[in-house]
């Protein structure tokens, strides 16, 4: 009598692979603005959304996060940063909200007499005027994506950001007076097929079955990325830290646009995350990594891409072949985690003298709300630590932000 042959099962759909030239079929570039829509404002979403009180009750941590950020890196003025405005959905859509995370660094330690203008702060966004799939408008900032009609080397579209918050985000705050006019050219994005989604599912279901099922295998509980690795960006940002004023004038400043939607609350999602966004004045790299909890089954998912000024030249995935690599850490005294002293990328970056600018909870960055959810389920000590300095990439010198998470 035949033996039955015990299937290998899994509860997580990755993106697909891109290994080779012979896998384009994976990813989808685009130069059009659908692919920027806020994913919780489009069509794609509406089976999926729900604002029955009695579901809320019944799935209490039912959470979607979404974010837009841009990252950029001032290779003039030896500064980077990031701004991201953070949509939040709980309890099935019973609560809303948006926040902005602003962040700037010094790329290079520099002389110790010169002004400490890194800042890291969050600032919850009051009476929302207009929430569209483009645009995101409310007292004190503005996020619009604008199609140009003609692509060229200026981009397929433009992101404008406004905003001006007179006072920080408490009475300790040290930021106060934020005041950003920033238009930013799109180049060239891409997702990783299908949609740029990885879905968590219900229910568990063989690797054979998942194969055949392919991109039917969808959940409302997922991560999906879109990505604009390369684009520049004009206007300034001021800001007074501790009383003391800082400016900052970008000119054809590099940038990386990221868009990322999250179905599960932090813990659920994943148990750690890399980061990479390189830029140069010729070349710019991206890398993200996440590992699903055990749940999921500890997938790891890597996703990478370079480019030049203009265009995408290489966009790549793989699961589970963990890309990113720590040859030297340094052990949290606080909380047991070995974070990175040195890191290697995807494509051969490498940085050898990892700067570590800063050192946060994650949880902090959360609306109250979601941290409370997500603190209540588990025990965690969730932090993000960050690193900003001057890189070289293959023949490019320019500057790298990157991030290890450590979740659980």
């Amino acid at each position: 009598m035949a033996v039955a042959v015990k299937k290998e099962k899994t509860k997580f759909a990755p993106v697909r692979e891109v290994l080779s030239k012979e896998d384009h079929g994976n990813y989808t570039k685009f130069q059009d603005t659908s692919k920027l829509e806020w994913f919780c404002r489009t069509s794609n979403h509406k089976k999926f959304k729900s604002h029955s009180l009695l579901k809320a009750v019944r799935n209490p941590t039912e959470t979607r996060i979404e974010t837009q950020t841009l990252y950029f890196t001032d290779l003039t003025n030896d500064k980077c940063g990031f701004i991201q405005l953070l949509y939040s959905s709980v309890m099935g859509g019973i609560y809303k909200g948006f926040q902005l995370n602003f962040k700037v660094f010094k790329a290079s330690s520099g002389d110790e007499s010169e002004e400490n203008i890194d800042i890291w702060e969050s600032f919850k966004i009051e009476n929302i005027k207009d929430f569209d799939t483009l645009r995101v408008e409310s007292d004190n900032v503005i996020f619009h994506f604008v199609p140009l009609k003609d692509p060229s080397s200026d981009g397929f579209a433009q992101l404008s950001i406004k905003i001006d918050i007179p006072k920080g985000s408490a009475s300790n705050c040290p930021l106060k007076d934020l005041k950003v006019d920033l238009v930013v050219n799109l180049q060239e994005g891409f997702v990783i097929n299908p949609d740029g989604s990885n879905y968590y599912l219900d229910k568990s279901i063989s690797l054979e079955d998942l194969a055949k099922r392919g991109s039917s295998a969808t959940s409302k509980r997922m991560i999906r990325h879109v990505f604009v690795p390369r684009g520049f960006c004009n206007g300034t940002i001021s800001y007074k830290k501790n009383g003391q004023p800082v400016h900052l004038n970008l000119k054809d400043t590099p940038m990386l646009y990221l868009d990322a939607v999250q179905g599960l609350i932090p813990n659920k999602a994943a148990s750690k995350w890399n980061f990479l966004c390189f830029n140069g004045k010729k070349l710019s790299t991206m890398c993200i990594e996440f590992t699903t909890t055990k749940e999921y089954g500890s997938t790891t998912v890597t996703i990478w891409a370079v480019s030049d000024k203009d265009k995408i030249l290489e966009i790549g995935s793989s699961v589970n072949d963990h890309a990113v690599k720590f040859p030297t850490t340094q052990e949290d005294e606080q909380n047991g985690w070995k974070y990175p002293t040195s890191v290697t990328f995807p494509r051969g970056f490498e940085e050898a003298n990892l700067r570590l600018v800063n050192r946060y909870d994650i949880m902090g960055e959360l609306p109250a709300i979601i941290k409370s959810i997500a603190e209540n389920l588990a025990n965690m000590k969730p932090f993000i630590y960050q690193f900003c300095q001057r890189s070289k990439y293959e023949d490019d010198e320019g500057i790298s932000i990157i991030e290890s998470t450590f979740i659980s």
